[in-house]
Order: C-alpha cells, then sequence, then structure tokens
C-alpha cells in the first residue's frame, strides 16, 4: 500500500513537472500555448523548486521497472538539459 502511494505522488509530480515545461517545449515549434495558471499553483510551483524533477528521477530509478526507469531518465533530462537552455534563451 505504501509503494502505490508513494508511486501515485512521484507520478503527479512529475506530470506536474512536466506541464511547468508544457508552453516553453511548444514555443520551440512555434506553439503559442499557454495553460491556465491559477494562484494555488503557485504553492505546487514553490514544491518544485524544492524537490527539483532530478531527486523526482533519482527516486523513480530507485524503484525500478522499466516505465519507472524512462520517467526517471526524462525528470533528470528536463531539469539539467531544458532548465538551462531555457533559463539561457530568455536572457537578453
Amino acid at each position: 500500500m505504501q509503494r502505490r502511494t508513494t508511486l501515485a505522488v512521484l507520478y503527479i509530480l512529475s506530470l506536474y513537472d512536466i506541464y511547468l515545461y508544457l508552453p516553453d517545449t511548444l514555443g520551440l515549434l512555434n506553439i503559442d500555448f499557454y495553460p491556465p495558471d491559477p494562484d494555488i499553483l503557485t504553492y505546487i510551483d514553490a514544491a518544485m523548486m524544492l524537490i527539483g524533477g532530478v531527486v523526482l528521477g533519482i527516486i523513480l530509478l530507485r524503484m525500478g521497472g522499466k516505465f519507472n526507469g524512462f520517467l526517471g531518465v526524462l525528470m533528470i533530462l528536463m531539469n539539467v538539459v531544458l532548465t538551462p537552455w531555457f533559463l539561457f534563451k530568455a536572457l537578453p
């Protein structure tokens, strides 16, 4: 039961991390899409900054399984590669 709950939390956080990258990633394809951003998500954004996709990725990799491994690598790559790239693109 605890493993199932842990996986559910990790999957939800991973989906939210992907959601955060969605506008920038689609912007690379010249698609202007900005999902709604309710005020409550500010707190979840802060939590994602504290937890980080890299930590999520490492936890998923340690959980084992093919899907968890794929998602773990995706989380690490998104936060190690895409974050600096998008920050570099945003600089004047």
